[in-house]
């Protein structure tokens, strides 16, 4: 290692990536900007560096080559030869040959599917291990079976011979083992706690060559060593530490609450920092039931995906307008066509005209949606039609309230609409509440937070063996609160221990 290496530790709130970037930007001030590498562990957030730095020095997309995901540098760093990138179609296509039952969903950032044996033949070799040593290791051989992985394992490499093409895990071994990454003079890595050991590798080909690396993360928000992350690498690795010293998010009882829970965790960098002035609030609560959603941008988080469904169920008894992460993604409860039929249907109602395509989805969810069909093809795309002209159009139907009016709205979702109006809440609008698990929501804040502290059966089972990795994801759910933290008290027997 050649370079001078600055660790960059950045507490919850603290502006790590702002702080990140004003060293990119002091460094581009003497460095060409195609010597510069800013890689972190997301496009999302590539994306933001490089948006900062195009604005900041009146830039184009093109100046800002190595400014990418890892995965993204690997891609332009190897030489394809006529090989292409596994699509999803291929990914569908190998799943069917072989009998996987599989939706096929891949990550662009971590190259993982929802397939758990493809992804345990990916985390093998981002750990740099063989399968066998990966199973045996990080496995549940209650959930995986050794003979049918190994099938699919060899299989999948078969596949991607046969077809000439590549994985994103393909990508970052030929980069390295191929000697193919560029050569920087400065490069950052943000987010560096949540690197796996083959995108180390290329962390150590950066430092051999560069003047400056620059590591950025906190070893106490790493939760992803599930997907091959070694958080101890980032702790032991040598260089200069600078600690940003104050949040601009958490709050006096918060931090403190939050620094109980994740000084216990055996392995970490000890670091001193100072929270908001302002006291903020830590409330405890026995039941779901006792919280009053009824105002205010709520965060819900939970461990897991089981725990959160749970959830979810009170939140649509008690009529609770909110959204679900899924992956990147947030949904509603209820599909967007139905809320656009309403807000169309009650436009109607109010005298108001409406264009083609809103009427479409009002009559959507009238009763025989089929017997309008053939009328719906009459009307004009650029014209609007208030209610009256619709009746002239297709003749006598049922008005009134929207209940009524869109009968063909299955009675769950209606029974939960009307307990929403009975709420006062504004379905036209985003969403008040947000449901999500923890990792899902790592990055992200909200004024009120509230955290489950229930797990299912295998984290809990995985807690018990070693509670650093668990200490570290309620540290981060804890601190993702602004103003208020609600700590929802176990509710069952399987539950993270609270340092109270």
């Amino acid at each position: 290692m050649s370079a001078v290496v600055k660790k960059l530790l950045g507490p919850p709130g603290t502006g790590k990536t702002t702080t990140l970037l004003k060293f990119v930007e002091a460094e581009m001030d003497t460095t060409a900007i195609d010597k510069i590498g800013y890689f972190s562990f997301t496009r999302k957030a590539a994306n933001e560096a490089r948006d900062r730095a195009m604005a900041k020095f009146k830039l184009d997309k093109k100046d800002f080559k190595w400014f990418s995901t890892l995965h993204s540098c690997g891609y332009h760093s190897i030489n394809l030869e006529g090989r292409s990138v596994m699509k999803l179609s291929q990914y569908k296509n190998f799943a069917d040959k072989v009998g996987l039952r599989s939706k096929m969903f891949v990550s662009s950032d971590t190259g993982l599917s929802d397939n758990p044996y493809l992804n345990e033949h990916h985390l093998a070799r981002a750990r740099g291990i063989s399968l066998e040593e990966h199973y045996k290791k990080y496995v549940d051989s209650s959930q995986i079976d050794w003979k049918y992985l190994e099938y699919i394992s060899s299989a999948y490499e078969q596949y991607k011979e046969v077809n000439n093409c590549l994985d994103y895990t393909d990508m970052l071994y030929e980069a390295v083992n191929d000697n193919l990454l560029p050569v920087l003079d400065v490069v950052f890595i943000d987010e560096a706690q949540d690197l796996t050991p083959l995108q180390w590798a290329m962390v150590e080909h950066f430092a051999s060559t560069a003047k400056r690396l620059y590591l950025a993360g906190d070893d106490d928000q790493a939760i992803y060593r599930w997907l091959g992350a070694d958080v101890e690498r980032f702790i032991d690795y040598p260089g200069e530490e600078i600690i940003l010293p104050k949040s601009y998010r958490l709050k006096r009882k918060v931090q403190d609450f939050a620094q109980e829970i994740i000084k216990v965790t055996k392995n970490r960098i000890s670091k001193e920092w100072e929270p908001v002035e302002e006291e903020g609030d830590v409330l405890f609560h026995h039941k779901l039931e006792s919280v009053d959603f009824s105002k205010d941008k709520w965060l819900i988080l939970a461990r897991d995906r089981y725990i959160l469904n749970n959830i979810e169920d009170v939140c649509r008894s008690r009529g609770l307008w909110y959204e679900k992460v899924e992956r990147k993604d947030a949904t509603k409860p209820i599909p967007q066509r139905v809320f656009d039929a309403i807000i169309g249907w009650k436009a109607l109602s109010n005298g108001e005209a409406i264009e083609k395509k809103m009427i479409k989805k009002i009559f959507h969810y009238k009763r025989k949606p089929e017997d309008f069909d053939d009328k719906l093809k009459t009307l004009s795309d650029g014209q609007l039609y208030d209610l009256q002209s619709l009746i002239v159009v297709f003749g006598p139907f049922s008005v009134g309230e929207w209940q009524y009016a869109l009968n063909k709205i299955n009675i769950h979702d209606r029974g939960y609409l009307l307990r929403m109006e009975k709420n006062e809440e504004n379905i036209s609008e985003t969403p008040r509440i947000r449901l999500s698990t923890i990792h899902g929501a790592k990055g992200g804040e909200c004024d009120k937070v509230l955290l489950a502290t229930d797990m299912s059966l295998k984290t809990h089972q995985a807690y018990k063996t070693d509670s650093d990795d668990e200490q570290r994801v309620f540290y981060v759910g804890a601190t993702r609160a602004k103003e208020e933290l609600h700590i929802l008290l176990p509710q069952t027997n399987l539950h993270f221990r609270l340092a109270l």
